[in-house]
């Protein structure tokens, strides 16, 4: 299936980009004995500019161990997402972080909502999205201001704030090593993990929607 991808970006150019789907399913137990490191991940979180401003993130209220005790089956999707020289060419140096937050969020527009129609259709599983929550936006999360949550029924969290690493996982897990730019130049592709975890086995074709090549 080929397809080139175009979301409006603002200011921005508007950017044409590739996206490939992959697919890892293994038991949870296996997948958090190679990649669950919460103290080490945790600690980083707290150096974050955003600390302590979006209830998907930690501190959390609960044990993550614990929450993770009632799922068996770890289904994790790691999408590669490719712009076209062109759109990285139309991008000014200044622009380049602005630039990939938005191409993300773009995306995540795409595999969200079939993550939450995964969730709905699988009793006892749980979605982890491609970053933090952004059910609130453009307003704020209420937690900058001491406010309980607005969603707390429907709001996720992503697999890196509960610990895991994202970096192993998309390197030794999909084969998809993370890319960074440098200064005032993008990298070659952006990655993005986003996981469906569950009690029961879901089968593969479940994620077709999401395991795509276009």
């Amino acid at each position: 299936m080929a397809l080139r991808c175009r979301r409006p970006m603002g200011s921005i150019a508007e950017p044409t980009y590739h996206i490939e789907g992959t697919l890892r399913q293994l038991p949870l137990a296996d997948y958090m004995a190679e990649y669950f490191d919460p103290d080490r991940f945790f600690a980083l979180c707290e150096h974050c500019p955003t600390y302590l401003t979006n209830w998907s993130c930690p501190p959390f209220a609960f044990d993550v161990r614990e929450a993770l005790e009632r799922y068996r089956y770890a289904h994790i999707l790691v999408h590669r997402v490719t712009p076209d020289k062109q759109s990285w060419a139309a991008c000014l140096p200044d622009e380049v972080g602005d630039y990939c937050f938005r191409l993300m969020g773009a995306v995540r527009d795409l595999i969200d909502p079939l993550l939450y129609q995964l969730e709905r259709q699988h009793a006892g599983s749980r979605l982890f999205t491609a970053g933090r929550c952004r059910l609130c936006q453009p307003q704020a999360c209420t937690r900058s201001a001491g406010d309980p949550c607005r969603h707390p029924d429907q709001m996720r969290s992503s697999l890196e704030s509960w610990g895991f690493d994202l970096s192993g996982t998309t390197e030794r897990l999909a084969g998809i090593p993370m890319v960074w730019g440098q200064e005032g130049h993008p990298p070659r592709y952006l990655t993005m993990v986003s996981a469906l975890l569950s009690a029961e086995p879901v089968p593969a074709e479940s994620f077709e929607r999401l395991v795509v090549r276009y």
